[in-house]
């Protein structure tokens, strides 16, 4: 197997990390409540993309959902061929 170093050719540099819009955990937020239902990676992309005119990485999208099941406010549905979250309400007898 041949490195980069080993071929003779330099390394790009890395870029910048993405800068995350300053309100943006507070947009998705408000969209979960306001809008209910199953969020997914694909929704989280469109909410990006409608409000900021930007795509939005399925990796970012899922890190947003998960870290917010992790918080115990939204519950993670892990069926076979999908998965989706949602918002965790205080009626919510599971809770």
């Amino acid at each position: 197997m041949t490195t980069t170093a080993q071929a003779g050719a330099s390394a790009p540099a890395a870029g910048p990390a993405p800068s995350w819009p300053p309100d943006w955990d507070r947009v998705l937020d408000a969209a979960i409540r306001t809008w209910g239902g199953k969020w997914d990676t694909v929704r989280v992309q469109q909410l990006y993309a409608v409000r900021y005119g930007r795509r939005l990485y399925r990796e970012d999208a899922r890190a947003f959902l998960s870290r917010r099941a992790h918080q115990g406010l939204m519950r993670l549905h892990d069926q076979p061929n999908a998965r989706y979250y949602t918002a965790v309400t205080r009626k919510d007898p599971t809770k």
